[in-house]
């Protein structure tokens, strides 16, 4: 089943006017079901528009050892300062839950907020304040935290 158009390059050029988006989440009253794919169709591109948040952007992935490839926590962050204030950010966190986790407590925080170590991380502490962990995971609400606030704060060097 194709729902979507193709360019003469092979592109995608997204699903036909009023095809629903496939990789929104599916109903509430299905929760195994994580897109609205059906059965056989298969995502082949996703393009998305150029964020100008995202001119000044970092990854950064924390692992155990250098020769693992999974992290125990990684973060994804935007960062837009006009005069040492954020202006905007977007901040998602990996590795701490079973889907990428994105921060929109820490992003309210930081709006507005001057960009410093400190706002950082009370930013961070807002957002994972109603983390619940499992025996074993605990450490990953504050490496969580630090790795969000060093992450931010190399964003903040660039300018």
């Amino acid at each position: 089943m194709r729902r979507g158009r193709r360019r003469h390059d092979g592109g995608a050029l997204g699903p036909p006017p009023g095809t629903p988006d496939p990789a929104a989440p599916a109903s509430r009253d299905a929760p195994e079901r994580d897109t609205g794919l059906e059965r056989g169709e298969l995502i082949t591109a996703v393009q998305l528009p150029p964020l100008p948040t995202a001119a000044r952007s970092r990854y950064r992935k924390v692992r155990d050892r250098a020769s693992f490839s999974f992290a125990l926590v990684s973060v994804a962050a935007a960062l837009d300062l006009e005069g040492g204030t954020v202006r905007d950010v977007r901040v998602a966190f990996g590795g701490v839950a079973p889907k990428p986790w994105r921060a929109t407590r820490a992003e309210t925080a930081l709006r507005g907020a001057p960009g410093t170590a400190e706002s950082f991380a009370t930013a961070a502490h807002a957002e994972l304040a109603a983390a619940r962990t499992v025996p074993g995971n605990a450490y990953k609400v504050p490496l969580a935290c630090d790795t969000l606030v060093a992450t931010l704060l190399d964003l903040c060097e660039g300018n």
